[in-house]
């Protein structure tokens, strides 16, 4: 994409740059730039590289039964595409969500996931797992079961496809959800698509860890194996973005996940801790 897109993005849609406090963020690398329009309304102008989002925006956004901004316009060309979307409230600091917040998340995610899955929406294949020397590395200090867990990867991951596959967020957690109006509203989309609800739930928990947050989510198999597989593969990657804290949280989650996982039915007695 080339560095002028956004700013010839900015001209076409009429909308200037404004202030915000605070670090805006996308897992697809896409950027997102506070903006006013050109009738004075605040708005969010998202630099993406693909045309995902769009596509969920012209052909999904009015049939999912959860909030989403409104598209207020876009520009596409070769370069990348540039989306003009509503400013549909503000996030809330995971630490400030009350019960009353998460239990109106699940049942928007509980929605999401039941609506019928459209045809054409797979979701983008999962991130490649860090090395295997990274993974030691980050946690043969700090998991004693790391090796029965890695014994059992095939089980592991097999498992959080154990739920049948449905239309879900893909990048669900709590910077990626504002609040308007007494509603939530869902935002970024690129990651979206029909694939394993355990994700959403798993995504939510591993992204509150770090601050010291416990969501609080009845999770079955699925969903246990698919946090722990995203702790054991992926956060290695990120651990160095992280404080020493964060990183302790994560670790120590770790543990919990991994004594209810190899305690659980169906784990080889062979494998299980003593």
């Amino acid at each position: 994409m080339r560095p002028d897109f956004t700013s010839e993005a900015m001209r076409a849609l009429r909308v200037r740059p404004r202030a915000i406090a605070g670090r805006l963020e996308s897992r697809s690398g896409a950027g997102v730039h506070p903006v006013t329009t050109a009738d004075g309304a605040p708005a969010f102008l998202k630099v993406a590289p693909g045309t995902r989002e769009l596509r969920f925006y012209q052909e999904l956004s009015t049939a999912v039964p959860v909030r989403t901004p409104d598209l207020l316009g876009h520009v596409e060309s070769p370069d990348g595409v540039a989306l003009l979307l509503e400013a549909a409230g503000e996030p809330l600091d995971v630490t400030q969500w009350t019960p009353a917040l998460w239990a109106a998340l699940f049942r928007d995610l509980a929605a999401l996931h039941a609506m019928a899955p459209p045809a054409g929406w797979a979701t983008p294949d999962d991130p490649p797992p860090a090395a295997p020397e990274m993974v030691r590395a980050f946690w043969e200090p700090a998991l004693p079961q790391l090796d029965e867990l890695l014994s059992g990867t095939d089980r592991l991951i097999e498992a959080r496809s154990a739920t049948p596959p449905a239309f879900i967020h893909g990048d669900c957690h709590t910077a990626n959800i504002t609040h308007l109006d007494g509603t939530l509203v869902f935002c970024d989309w690129q990651q979206a698509g029909v694939g394993r609800p355990a994700a959403d739930l798993a995504l939510l928990s591993v992204r509150a860890t770090p601050a010291g947050v416990t969501v609080p989510i009845d999770a079955g198999p699925s969903v246990v194996a698919e946090e722990l597989a995203l702790l054991l593969f992926q956060w290695p990657f990120y651990a160095a973005w992280n404080t020493p804290d964060g990183n302790a949280r994560i670790q120590a989650r770790a543990r919990t996940l991994a004594d209810e996982w190899l305690r659980s039915p169906g784990t080889p007695p062979a494998a299980r801790p003593g």
